[in-house]
Parts: structure tokens; sequence; C-alpha cells
């Protein structure tokens, strides 16, 4: 007699195997293009026409007005900007791990966007001096080494594989009114 018997209706069945997948999207064209100004050393977002609202990175359309951003609302932004939020990070030590001092993911608002980057590391500064309001550039790696990494179809485009840190610029902090909008 075997001691295996039939699932009942509607009951899961559990696999218990290790298994792996690889998933392959083709990215959108507004984030092809924001990739390919990246390689260039240019961050790109798209302008709205109707409320003027400009997202970098673009997603394709403005949430506000509920409308396509197409090739011909792109404009340049700077790759300079303000910190708008920061949360420091105390790496926890785990096979791997390649960072051990503690650092800032910040979010950047940069000039000429409405929309900050999230996620984005600050150097040149003590953690204890980083601030909402502090003015930051962008440092970029290497034309050599610049790659379209970290894209995918499900959120916001990514400057990592461009884009190595943002530092602190020393100019005075932005006023607060400049960026109040973006304060969590």
């Amino acid at each position: 007699m075997s001691d295996t018997k039939a699932p009942e209706e509607n009951q899961p069945i559990v696999l218990d195997r290790m298994i792996s997948l690889t998933y392959s999207d083709l990215l959108p064209e507004h984030t092809v293009r924001f990739v390919e100004q990246l390689l260039d050393g240019k961050i790109i977002g798209r302008k709205c026409p109707e409320c003027g609202q400009v997202y970098a990175p673009s997603k394709g359309h403005c949430p506000v007005d509920v409308i396509l951003l197409l090739p011909e609302h792109e404009v340049e932004v700077s790759d300079q900007g303000t910190v708008t939020g920061f949360t420091v990070i105390t790496p926890v030590r785990y096979y791997g791990q390649t960072k051990t001092e503690p650092f800032i993911y910040a979010s950047v608002l940069l000039d000429g966007a409405n929309t900050p980057l999230g996620g984005q590391e600050i150097t040149g500064i003590s953690i204890d001096d980083v601030r909402i309001g502090l003015r930051v550039k962008a440092v970029w790696k290497p034309v050599a080494e610049r790659t379209g990494e970290g894209q995918s179809t499900r959120g916001w485009g990514s400057v990592e594989g461009c884009i190595e840190t943002f530092e602190w610029t020393k100019e005075a902090d932005a006023p607060f009114e400049q960026f109040q909008e973006h304060v969590a």
C-alpha cells in the first residue's frame, strides 16, 4: 500500500525543491531613453504640457493630469540637487556584506525636477552633518564603467549604473520653501 494519497480538492500542493527564475523585461521607450542619456552623462525627465511638472526619471505619464508624456516632452535636468529626506544605514554584519560603516541613503530633488530620486548614497560629509536642504551633486562613474544596470519595468528608473554617489557641494543649504512639499 502506498503512503501517497491524492490531495483534497482546493488544497495547496507544496513542492519542496529549490528553483530559480530569470525574468527578462523589455524596457518601455521612456526608460530606454533615460538610460541612453545617463550613459552620455545627462539626466532627463519629461515635462507635463498641462501642469508643468517635470518627472525625472519619467514613468511615461503624468499622474496628475493622466496624460502620456512623449519624447517631445523630454527635458534635461541638473545633476545637482537638494536632500529632501535621509536615513542613516548601519550595516548588519553578514557573509558577503561589503559595507561595514554607517552610510546615508537620501532622497535628492534634482534642480529642474519635481520628483526626488530616492535611495541615493551621500558622501563627502560627516553623517552627523547631513540634513535636509543639503546641496549635493552627482559623482559620475567613468564612461567605460557606466551601465544600464538596475533598470526595470517595476518602478522609477535607476541611476546606480552611471552615478556612483552624490556628494556635498559645500554650497549653502537650499531654502526650505524650495523643497518643503517633498519632505516626508
